[in-house]
């Protein structure tokens, strides 16, 4: 049986209180007091919207992911003209396309003034003022709907804060649980920032192993178990493990996606052994079919095969029943899980904005610490991204109609990418292979002449063919910069991390993947030396 949620909350959470020098007394009210129905502040230091320089914001939109490049002179053949096509409602052969609805207005334009009349609007004269710590609430009540809508929570008893972005959801969610000497079990390859944040709450790391293969749920079932259930084994001189961190959909560096009965055996083990699950879902909703070979349809592309699948949208219906994996939330009866997302993926990084969805007595020593650190996120952020969604998108089905125009690019540039390197010398000889992800934005690149190799060897070819790969003009990620553990991992290491979301068009993501083939083919000439 779980513990009460207060035993699973951090000593250092716990001790903390919330208090403001603007609050009224603490103590009962004498007898016969009554508030004042109008009352006047000369308590809080907060300006008055008058004094603002700020007295409206412009803000365009567009209809589609990268509809900007309409304007340029763009290949007719390239995935960028042809989602532009398909986006004004043309299929892949010129004909109309009934799926997708021709947007009225081609580049949406909304105003943002200092006054709104509409509770599910933020305007200048709240967004650019103090606000409360958990956020402006327009957009909790926004987030809250979405969730509901998404990945309802199982346990009646949570809520949500908005965060300063993921990274800021993840330190918050840390210092919620992690004390002093904690253990936390991280999945072997992973973002490594959040180990800073293990770090600053004195917690231990642990990592699990990743199985690195097609068909794998990512995280080893069987090693968490072994470890769980052998703990004293394993680590005699550690008190067992408080938490388990996982990114479970799209993981990164993996890519890889777990099953929800796979999810549904992690949070059985966690229910046994009492652990907090901190559920980091960054790119979940870019969910992506699989992969197949481009027909030869006598299309000067392959890939208009792709633009057709753009054609044939999903209904929102249909992604969240089919497509959409379901949340640790969606399982857990005790509020034992912490969800952190971020419009980060979805709108803009640059915003830093974010929420976590939790048990509510873990929302609650969240916002203490927030008070200690960063006070909320930014108004305006909040602001931008509460308006344009609520106020232009359409609310929640809105926002889910452009998480689905975000996924079908995503969808055009994963398979670009992964054709590429299908198509290389260097697969077809058997020295790389491509793990497919299921969600999000980045392959698992392997090199398959290195497997099995000792541990030191692999280290040592890996940066060597790093330094390759450098020199042919590409970027990419070396397994072992991603690890929890490099000496634990070290056998597993001989993959490269590839994220096909920064190119800027088609064509250079077609030129990174030849590069980088060509790179590696090189390499295994010389002797697998640089």
């Amino acid at each position: 049986m779980a513990k009460s949620i207060e035993q699973l909350i951090s000593k250092r959470a716990k001790g903390r209180t919330s208090s403001h020098f603007t609050n009224g007394p603490s103590e009962a009210p004498p007898a016969g007091f009554k508030p004042h129905p109008k009352p006047l502040l000369l308590s809080y230091g907060t300006p008055n919207n008058g004094f603002f320089p700020i007295d409206s914001l412009d803000i365009n939109l567009v209809n589609f992911p990268f509809e900007h490049l309409d304007k340029y002179n763009l290949p007719q053949d390239s995935l960028q003209k042809l989602s532009i096509s398909i986006k004004n409602g043309n299929d892949t052969n010129g004909q109309s396309s009934k799926n997708i609805d021709k947007e009225k207005e081609e580049f949406p334009t909304f105003q943002v003034t200092r006054h709104f009349d509409d509770p599910n609007l933020t305007d200048l004269s709240t967004g650019l003022q103090y606000a409360a710590v958990e956020g402006h609430a327009p957009l909790l009540e926004f987030t809250k709907n979405f969730i509901t809508r998404a990945h309802k929570p199982a346990n009646d008893e949570w809520g949500l804060i908005i965060t300063t972005g993921a990274s800021d959801g993840l330190n918050k969610a840390v210092d919620a649980v992690l004390d002093n000497g904690d253990v936390i079990l991280i999945e072997e390859f992973t973002f490594t920032p959040f180990l800073r944040f293990v770090d600053n709450a004195g917690a231990i790391p642990i990592p699990v192993k990743i199985a690195l293969s097609s068909d794998s749920n990512g995280l080893d079932l069987d090693h968490l178990q072994s470890l769980l259930e052998n703990w004293q084994v394993h680590h005699k001189d550690l008190p067992k493990p408080k938490a388990l961190y996982t990114i479970a959909t799209g993981q990164n560096p993996t890519g890889f996606t777990q099953s929800v009965e796979f999810r549904k055996k992690v949070y059985l083990l966690a229910q046994k052994h009492d652990l907090i699950i901190i559920e980091d879902d960054p790119y979940g909703y870019l969910t992506l079919p699989k992969y197949e070979a481009p027909s030869k349809d006598g299309f000067e592309t392959p890939f208009r095969r792709e633009l057709a699948k753009l054609a044939k949208q999903l209904t929102i219906d249909e992604y969240l029943k089919d497509h959409l994996t379901p949340s640790y939330l969606e399982l857990d009866l005790d509020g034992r899980v912490i969800r952190v997302e971020t419009f980060s993926k979805l709108f803009a990084p640059g915003l830093r904005l974010g929420f976590i969805i939790a048990h509510q007595k873990i929302i609650n020593v969240i916002k203490n610490y927030a008070e200690v650190i960063n006070r909320g996120a930014s108004g305006v952020a909040q602001l931008i991204v509460n308006d344009v969604i609520q106020g232009k998108l359409g609310g929640v089905d809105g926002w889910l109609n452009w998480i689905l125009k975000m996924r079908a690019t995503y969808l055009l540039r994963k398979d670009l990418l992964v054709h590429t390197i299908l198509q290389s010398e260097a697969y077809k000889q058997g020295l790389v292979d491509i793990i497919d992800p299921k969600a999000g934005m980045f392959v698992t690149f392997k090199i398959k002449f290195l497997d099995g190799r000792p541990e030191d060897e692999i280290v040592d070819k890996v940066q060597q063919l790093f330094w390759k790969i450098i020199s042919y003009g590409v970027s990419v990620v070396p397994g072992n910069k991603m690890t929890v553990d490099a000496k634990f991992s070290a056998s597993r290491s001989n993959f490269f991390r590839l994220c096909y979301a920064p190119a800027n068009n088609d064509e250079d993501l077609v030129e990174s993947g030849k590069r980088l083939t060509e790179a590696v083919l090189e390499f295994y000439k010389n002797g697998e030396k640089f």
